[in-house]
C-alpha cells in the first residue's frame, strides 16, 4: 500500500551549481539505463509488506544521510573530486578518521550499532564468531530513529550472509538489501521492500538510481529522514564463493558501461592518469615489497612480492569504481538539493575499512597497518563549518552516538563510541579519545582460537601496538617511523611504553560504554632516544 502524501514542502530555487552538477552527473551516467525519480508530489508505491512512512506534524529535526564504499583506501579520496567539493568544501573532513576493526562484517556492526565488536559480536566476516548470522539486527541505528520518529532507509551491501531469507530487519521503513552477487558488479539479487529484483545492471549505477528514488520519496513526508547508502566499490570482485579475505583469488573491482566507453574513447581517461600516479607512489613507497619483514607476524612473513604491474592493474580499476561512486554522490546531493533538503541534512561520508596495495607484501585488509585503519571521513550539515579540517582521531563507531544526538534519539544499547557532534559544528577541539583506540582484527583460521581474535591493540595518536593470538607483539613509533617499517617490540629503550601500551589494551579489551571505551589513561612513557 502506498503511503499517503503528508503537506508539500516549499522548495527553494536551484543554485547553478547544482544544475550543472546534475548535467556533468547525467552525461557521467550516460551509458547506464537509468529511470528519472518520480515528479514532486508522486512518491514512489511501495509495496504491501514495506512499512509505510510515518506522516507526522511537521518536524523541523534534520535529515541524515550515510553514504559509504567498501575497502577504500584513504588517499584514494583523489579518485572523488566531486565528493571532495560538495563535502569537503562545504563541509568538515576529518584527516585522522579510524577505523578500529579493518574487515567488512565487523565495521559494518560497529556503525550499524556504536558497539565495539567485543559487545556486538560480530568479531569476522563468517560464522561462528561473525557474519551477518552473528549480527543482532534487533536493536540498531534503524530501529533507534524509527523509534524516535524518522522515516528510515538502508539499502545496498549488508553483512555477509544476509540472504532472502531473512527479509527485512527491523527499524527500516524502506529496505533494500542485497542478497547476493554483488561482488560479480552485474549480477545481484536485491530484496526490495518485499519484491525479489534479479538486476542486470551494474550494481554501482542501481544504488545511485535507488538512492534518488529514496531520498526523492522521503522528502514528501514531514517525519525527517535517516538513509544509509551502503556500496560496494571499491571492494575485489567475485572471488571464490563463500571467500571474503585476503587469501580469496579476487579479481579487481569492474567498473561501469559509462566508463568503459569513455576509456576506449579517450585513450586515457581522468581516473586513468589519477590510478598511474597513484600506483607509481604506492610502489614507491619504502613499504611496497618491504625487503625485511622479520620483525611482523608470519602472516606478513608468508606472502611474496607483488609486481609494480599488478598494483598499477588493480589500482586503475579500483579508480574507475570509485568515479562511479563519485557520480552517485553527487546524483544525491543534487537531489536534495532539487527536494529542498539539503540545507537540513548532514551527509556522511566514510568507508568501513582500508586496503593495502602491496605495503608490506599485503594485498587486502585487516591487518593493524595504517592504510587499513585510516578511513575518509567527510561531513557536511547544519552548523558544520565550510572547509575546515581536524586531526581529532574518531572512529565508525561514533556515528551512531552522533546521529542518536542529532535525532535526539534514545538507544537500549550501551554504545561504546562517543558523539561528533560538537566537533562537527566547531564547538570543542578537545581529543575524542585521548587515551587511543583499541584495534582488533577476527580470525582467518580457527586456530586463533575460540574467542576469534587474531590481534588486539591500541592506535594513538603516534604509536601503534598489537598482540596477535599467538602471543607476537607489534609495535611501531609513527612519528619515527610512519610507514611502519621497524618494529620496536623489543627494543630496550620502548619497553616502558609497551608495558603501558599492553596495560592500556588489556582494560580496553573487555570495555563496554563510552566511559569505560574512552578512558583518560594520562601521559605515555616516550622513549628517551
Amino acid at each position: 500500500m502506498s503511503p499517503s502524501l503528508s503537506p508539500p514542502r516549499l522548495h527553494r530555487s536551484v543554485p547553478a551549481v547544482a544544475v550543472l552538477l546534475a548535467i556533468v552527473t547525467t552525461l557521467a551516467l550516460a551509458a547506464s539505463t537509468m529511470s528519472r525519480p518520480a515528479p514532486a508530489g508522486e512518491p514512489l508505491a511501495v509495496s504491501a509488506t514495506a512499512q509505510a512512512p510515518v506522516r507526522a506534524p511537521a518536524d523541523e529535526r534534520p535529515n541524515i544521510v550515510l553514504f559509504t564504499t567498501d575497502d577504500q583506501r584513504l588517499d584514494e579520496m583523489v579518485f572523488l573530486p566531486k565528493t571532495n567539493e560538495l563535502l569537503g568544501e562545504q563541509g568538515l573532513t576529518f584527516t585522522e578518521a579510524i577505523t578500529p576493526h579493518p574487515l567488512c562484517c565487523p565495521a559494518r556492526a560497529e556503525i550499524m550499532t556504536g558497539q565495539l565488536a567485543q559487545n556486538n559480536g560480530v568479531r569476522t566476516n563468517f560464522p561462528p564468531q561473525g557474519g551477518y548470522a552473528s549480527f543482532d539486527n534487533s536493536s540498531t541505528i534503524g530501529t533507534d530513529l524509527s523509534a524516535a520518529g524518522y522515516n528510515t532507509a538502508f539499502l545496498g551491501k549488508m553483512l555477509n550472509g544476509y540472504s532472502l531469507d531473512y527479509g527485512r530487519d527491523p527499524g527500516w521503513t524502506l529496505f533494500n538489501a542485497t542478497s547476493h552477487g554483488y561482488a560479480d558488479y552485474y549480477k545481484f539479487v536485491q530484496y526490495d521492500n518485499g519484491t525479489v529484483e534479479r538486476v542486470p545492471g551494474y550494481y554501482t549505477d542501481y544504488l545511485s538510481q535507488k538512492a534518488v528514488e529514496y531520498a526523492h520519496q522521503l522528502s514528501s513526508y514531514d517525519a525527517p529522514f535517516f538513509m544509509w547508502v551502503s556500496h560496494f566499490a571499491p571492494h575485489p570482485s567475485k572471488g571464490r564463493e563463500g571467500c571474503d579475505d585476503a587469501s580469496c583469488k579476487n579479481g579487481p573491482p569492474k567498473m561501469s558501461p559509462g566508463y568503459r566507453a569513455l576509456s576506449r574513447l579517450a585513450g586515457r581517461a581522468p581516473h586513468e592518469v589519477l590510478a598511474q600516479q597513484m600506483a607509481r607512489e604506492v610502489t614507491q613507497k619504502p613499504s611496497f615489497n618491504e625487503r625485511d619483514v622479520s620483525d611482523k607476524q608470519c602472516l606478513v612473513r608468508k606472502q611474496r612480492m607483488s609486481s609494480t604491474q599488478k598494483v598499477m592493474r588493480i589500482q586503475q580499476a579500483r579508480g574507475a569504481a570509485l568515479a562511479s561512486v563519485d557520480d552517485a554522490l553527487a546524483r544525491l546531493v543534487v537531489q536534495l538539493e532539487l527536494d529542498g533538503e539539503l540545507d537540513n541534512t548532514y551527509i556522511v561520508f566514510v568507508t568501513d575499512n582500508g586496503y593495502q596495495l602491496g605495503e608490506h607484501r599485503w594485498f587486502g585488509k585487516t591487518l593493524p597497518y595504517e592504510e587499513n585503519l585510516r578511513t575518509p571521513m567527510l561531513v557536511r550539515g547544519p552548523g558544520v563549518p565550510a572547509g575546515a579540517t581536524t586531526d581529532s582521531i574518531a572512529t565508525i563507531v561514533d556515528l551512531a552516538p552522533t546521529f542518536l544526538d542529532i535525532a535526539d534519539a534514545q538507544t537500549d544499547r550501551v554504545l561504546d563510541g562517543v558523539s561528533l557532534l560538537p566537533t562537527w559544528r566547531g564547538e570543542t577541539e578537545e581529543p575524542l579519545h585521548p587515551g587511543g583506540v583499541l584495534i582488533q582484527g577476527g580470525a582467518y583460521k580457527p586456530e586463533t582460537g575460540p574467542r576469534g581474535w587474531l590481534y588486539r591493540g591500541v592506535r594513538t595518536a603516534r604509536y601503534t601496538y598489537v598482540r596477535y593470538h599467538d602471543g607476537f607483539v607489534e609495535l611501531y613509533d609513527r612519528e619515527r617511523d610512519p610507514y611502519q617499517l621497524r618494529s620496536v617490540a623489543d627494543d630496550p629503550d620502548y619497553a616502558p611504553l609497551r608495558a603501558e601500551l599492553a596495560r592500556r589494551t588489556r582494560l580496553l579489551q573487555d570495555c563496554a560504554g563510552p566511559a569505560d571505551c574512552n578512558r583518560t589513561f594520562g601521559p605515555l612513557p616516550h622513549p628517551s632516544a
